[in-house]
């Protein structure tokens, strides 16, 4: 699949709308509140509230009204609890539920483009995607003994210069001694991550998840624009940054709007004719492939249904990550007797669900003929995010 070549960010009074387009084709939209933003990766120094021997868990007071819940197996730094009221450096790693705390972890991760620091961790690790022995030895060399800790090579490491390498790890040991000097500076609890410029931007984040493939950068807002601008001049970068100020809205260009109209459809339609059918619920999401419609169009139309699943596979590799969509999904294919076929079906959706950084595991065809994979849970689907974001505007 294409990289993310261009960002286009809508900035709107409640929420930034970024859009991640590789080639034209929407990738992804993430919806990022500026009235209820996410704590995830936010670091804090919290105070131990109390253990619970029974679950082998903690509860840590970070100062944000509800504690968070703290595993024996997300403990890092200590063999076992230290006592209550001790402060705890630890980062959050979702931000729970209703009246249900966020799960945190002392396993400190800052991150940058291509590489991940672990401060309390140990060795050189790598991304699942960066394959060959060979690749792994030579990125192992640049970096070992660039960090006191432990190391993970990004997806976007591989190919990367040794002083692409460098100066990432710099930046990131940069971050993190701010964030350990603001540690000895404060009171549990205190949030750390707010005390340091630009950590919980969201433009920054997505710079240091896309940075190496990112050509260009398009927001609706001067002053972001501008400020953007500024700080890609200051580290040298080569993206360019626009401010879009023309008579149409951002989400025209490449027609963004659209595809998302698109992704909030229950039927998707393709080029052939052939229609893809969503119909998600509460733990399962069920998809249909239907070729009767593809008929119509003479000489256009896959008529094996091997080519009518070969089509369908990347659009619904690009749906499920568009969509957010999360849990079981089983997919009713055309059916198919050859197990050739089959196999080519599933090797085209996993080569179309590479780019996917959410975790997914395919399962393969089942007897009755259908498709089964799990995609992890990161947040609520799409429609439900545009959906709560239109009701807090009412």
């Amino acid at each position: 699949m294409s990289k993310v070549d261009r960002l286009i960010c809508h900035v709107l009074p409640k929420a930034f709308l970024m859009a991640l387009v590789a080639e034209g084709r929407l990738v992804e939209l993430q919806v990022v509140r500026r009235d209820t933003p996410s704590r995830v990766e936010s670091v804090f120094l919290g105070r131990l509230e109390r253990v619970m021997p029974d679950i082998d868990a903690a509860f840590v007071d970070i100062g944000i009204g509800r504690s968070g819940f703290l595993r024996a197996e997300d403990r890092a730094g200590c063999d076992g609890w230290p006592p209550a009221g001790a402060p705890l450096m630890v980062q959050v790693r979702n931000d729970g539920d209703g009246e249900k705390g966020p799960r945190l972890s002392m396993n400190v991760a800052v991150t940058g483009r291509y590489v991940v620091y672990h401060p309390v961790g140990a060795g050189v690790s790598f991304s699942r995607r960066i394959e060959g022995e060979s690749e792994r030895d030579r990125l192992r060399g640049h970096v070992e003994g660039l960090l006191e800790g432990g190391i993970v090579l990004r997806t976007a490491a591989a190919g990367a210069a040794p002083d692409v390498l460098r100066a990432d790890a710099e930046q990131v040991m940069e971050r993190w001694e701010q964030l350990r000097r603001q540690a000895f500076d404060v009171q549990p609890p205190a949030d750390l991550s707010a005390r340091i410029p630009g950590e919980r931007d969201p433009i920054a984040r997505l710079l240091r998840d896309h940075g190496a493939s990112l050509e260009e950068v398009i927001l609706d807002e001067r002053a972001m624009a501008r400020a953007l601008q500024d700080e890609m001049d200051r580290l040298g970068e080569k993206i360019r940054v626009r401010w879009h100020n023309g008579p149409m809205p951002a989400f025209e260009i490449d027609d963004v709007a659209g595809q998302i109209d698109t992704a909030l459809a229950p039927r998707i339609v393709l080029e052939s004719g052939v229609e893809v059918l969503f119909e998600p619920g509460e733990t399962l999401c069920a998809i249909d492939v239907d070729s009767a419609a593809a008929g119509g169009r003479q000489g256009r139309a896959p008529r094996r249904p091997i080519d009518v699943n070969l089509e369908a596979a990347p659009a619904i590799a690009q749906q499920l990550r568009l969509r957010n969509i999360a849990g079981a999904v089983v997919i009713d294919f055309v059916n198919m007797r050859s197990t050739y076929d089959r196999d080519k079906v599933q090797a085209a959706l996993a080569e179309a669900m590479a780019d996917d950084p959410v975790p997914t595991q395919l399962y393969g065809f089942t007897r009755l003929g259908h498709f089964e994979l799990t995609r992890a849970r990161r947040g609520a689907t799409l429609a439900a995010q545009l959906e709560a974001l239109e009701k807090g505007d009412d």
